[in-house]
């Protein structure tokens, strides 16, 4: 024991002992302890027969080969799964479609050729809303869309539109036996509304168009028919709409058929049956239909807010497109109205516009003509009147 203290002395180095010697002495010293711990470790491996190390191997390749085909038969499935939701879906809405193009009028009056240019990039569409019989129209709208500059201009024509019907008008409901009406002692004049109505079965649309055009001055490429019904299912399928309710309103229509109106003036989210109120009520303005329209409008333009929304479009698309296939009427065909759906995603609010025609309002609606042509001018033909043109040049 005395011998090992004496060779470590003997082994340590002295303090007298210079760097140099010190790394020279440091580097002669063998190091046999770095080889044990691994010695060590591999002595107390347990030992391992290869043949079963062969299995395992060989299991394990083949749970791995049937891990990765069961992923893959999912990702089969819910892609078959996913392809066949899409072909139900389209093959669904191309019936629906089929079914709404077939609805169309396929009338036998023919309206000669119009003399109005057809202004490129521009769409026209009549709007036509009816009363629950469908006879009247009590809503008569030309939406006109600018396929270039994304502008959407909703010009309104109030139902009392003192109109005369043209010569093929009269001279077709002649041959067919049908009433021409007579007013003022000016044959084939009433309201506008009424058009619809005498046009008869099959032929009403086309009648109410040709007016629209004769009185307005344009060309109209389509149209769309829509009764109070499908008007509430459109509101309830966009799950209601925020408005504000400009007065207190009250009109009970029950002994002509129509709803007990009770609003209150404010803010409140309307659904199918109250928006319905809100766009009949008259009675209580002192503008009567004129307010009305602008009413209309005003809830309109807050309705086509709601739809555009994502939140609407994300969840209740499919809602809204049943509704509008099941409860409208359209000349639209099915290619058409697919050409023209890249458009509603890129519709800006900020261009939307809506309008009344100008006139005097009483048991009939007189319409400025001057007025009206400038109005359709400037929204359909993009004409700015001169004095507008000045105004804006000399505000640059």
């Amino acid at each position: 024991m005395g011998e090992k203290r004496e060779y470590r002395r003997r082994r340590r180095p002295s303090e007298d002992m210079d760097l140099h010697q010190r790394q020279v002495r440091r580097r002669q010293t063998p190091a046999p302890y770095q080889e044990a711990p691994r010695r060590r470790r591999r002595e107390e491996q347990a030992y391992v027969d290869p043949r079963r190390a062969a299995q395992s191997r060989k299991k394990s390749s083949r749970r791995a080969r049937q891990r990765k085909r069961q992923r893959r038969g999912f990702l089969l499935v819910f892609l078959l799964l996913l392809i066949l939701c899409g072909t139900y879906a389209a093959a669904k809405v191309w019936v629906k479609m089929s079914q709404w193009e077939d609805k169309a009028e396929k009338s036998d009056f023919v309206v000669s050729a119009s003399e109005q240019e057809k202004i490129q990039d521009v769409i026209n569409v009549a709007v036509l809303g009816t009363d629950e019989d469908g006879f009247r129209s009590d809503v008569n709208m030309i939406v006109s869309f600018h396929t270039k500059t994304g502008e959407l201009n909703m010009i309104s024509v109030p139902r009392d539109t003192r109109v005369t019907m043209t010569d093929e008008m009269t001279r077709f409901l002649e041959k067919q036996g049908a009433y021409v009406p007579k007013r003022n002692g000016v044959y084939g004049q009433c309201k506008l509304t009424e058009v619809h109505a005498y046009a008869g079965e099959g032929n009403r649309c086309t009648f109410s168009v040709a007016m629209l055009e004769d009185i307005l001055g344009i060309d109209v490429d389509y149209y769309v028919k829509f009764d109070l019904s499908a008007f509430r299912q459109v509101v309830d399928a966009v799950g209601g709409v925020d408005f504000y309710v400009p007065q207190d309103m009250y009109w009970d229509m029950t002994d002509t058929g129509g709803p007990l109106i009770n609003l209150k003036e404010g803010m409140q989210h309307l659904n199918g049956e109250k928006a319905e109120q809100l766009v009949r009520f008259r009675d209580g303005y002192a503008a009567k239909d004129l307010r009305r329209i602008e009413v209309q409008q005003e809830f309109i333009m807050a309705l086509i807010e709601k739809i555009c929304s994502s939140e609407t479009l994300l969840s209740r698309l499919d809602e809204l497109l049943e509704v509008v296939l099941d409860c409208t009427e359209s000349n639209i065909t099915i290619g058409e109205a697919l050409k023209y759906v890249k458009y509603v995603k890129d519709l800006d609010l900020s261009k939307i516009t809506s309008e009344t025609i100008p006139g005097e309002g009483g048991a009939y609606f007189d319409m400025d003509v001057e007025g009206t042509k400038a109005l359709i001018d400037e929204r359909i033909y993009g004409i700015v009147p001169e004095e507008a043109a000045e105004e804006l040049t000399t505000n640059e």
